[in-house]
């Protein structure tokens, strides 16, 4: 972890807009071996504004995503959403795929704005976002990135949608892994409406300052909102909400130079102190000290 001497207002970490390893100079959906890039991994916290999936079939190392830290190993499979803070290292040279998929890509393989949520590996209030497969089941699956990446680098006709194709297919397979999917699948309703609940958290967390306007906008009551919750997650509503803006709150303090002072007021708290306390209770440290230990490179 970094020493006390860390400084306390760190430089505002990268922000990928864009992917074209591919070189074709516009961006729609980029695919490219881990082994053919000196860049990567990146061990700095950066984000991205697409869909990211790290497909490892060799790596050895550690993967801090939105502050907490996973196991890399051979065969894990990450998933990170649009926005999302992360850094990778390796201590072999990592072998794989990465996947950059533009929000324009995967809207036409899911129309509606909640058909993402169907993949708990990329819904933030749900998923685990890694998923360790069995040799055999990397094995299985190999094939359909070799056949993206065929159809990315001939760009035949309708190579996009072909893609799509075997995109759709490898993440039902993965769904299918997902170690946290049975328990969902069998919660039915419950299960959807709490998917449905994180999107709207993920876009209102800010801005919708009770529990009933949740409830309102998904057409229940806070009731039926709150036990769904509780049946699915096992928690309640308010503390899902409160692990958005605490999340908020470390992406902040890790990536701006602002006062903490001034970063609870732009999480709507009118008191430093209390934010302060709030921060403690969710993360077991201070802002101070979080800050200081997330200022540089990970180990």
């Amino acid at each position: 972890m970094p020493a006390a001497d860390t400084p306390s207002t760190p430089e505002p970490f990268p922000t990928f807009e864009t992917s074209d390893f591919s070189g074709a100079g516009t961006f729609y959906f980029d695919l490219v071996r881990l082994q053919d890039r000196d860049d990567i991994p990146r061990g700095f916290l950066h984000r991205h504004k697409y869909y990211h999936l790290l497909w490892m079939t060799q790596a050895s190392g550690t993967h801090l995503l939105d502050f907490e830290q996973f196991e890399v190993r051979d065969h894990s499979v990450f998933f990170l959403s649009p926005g999302q803070v992360h850094a990778w290292t390796s201590s072999v040279p990592p072998r794989g795929y990465v996947l950059n998929i533009s929000t324009e890509f995967f809207a036409k393989m899911f129309p509606r704005a909640d058909d993402i949520a169907r993949f708990p590996f990329f819904h933030l209030t749900r998923g685990t976002p890694v998923i360790y497969l069995s040799p055999e089941q990397h094995d299985g699956m190999l094939p359909l990135l070799q056949q993206m990446e065929r159809e990315t680098m001939e760009r035949g006709m309708g190579c996009f949608d072909v893609v799509r194709s075997y995109l759709l297919i490898l993440l039902t397979q993965l769904r299918r892994l997902y170690r946290e999917e049975d328990a969902g699948e069998g919660a039915g309703p419950s299960f959807s409406l709490t998917r449905r609940l994180g999107l709207l958290i993920e876009e209102h967390y800010l801005t919708f300052g009770a529990i009933r306007q949740y409830a309102e906008a998904l057409c229940v009551s806070e009731r039926q909102l709150n036990e769904a919750v509780k049946r699915t997650l096992g928690r309640t509503v308010s503390q899902l909400v409160q692990e958005r803006i605490a999340l908020e709150a470390k992406r902040l303090l890790s990536n701006t130079g602002k006062g903490i002072a001034e970063i609870a007021f732009q999480l709507n708290f009118e008191d430093p102190a209390y934010f302060a306390r709030f921060f403690k209770k969710h993360s077991g440290c201070t802002p101070g000290e979080f800050r200081r230990r997330y200022c540089r490179p990970i180990d």
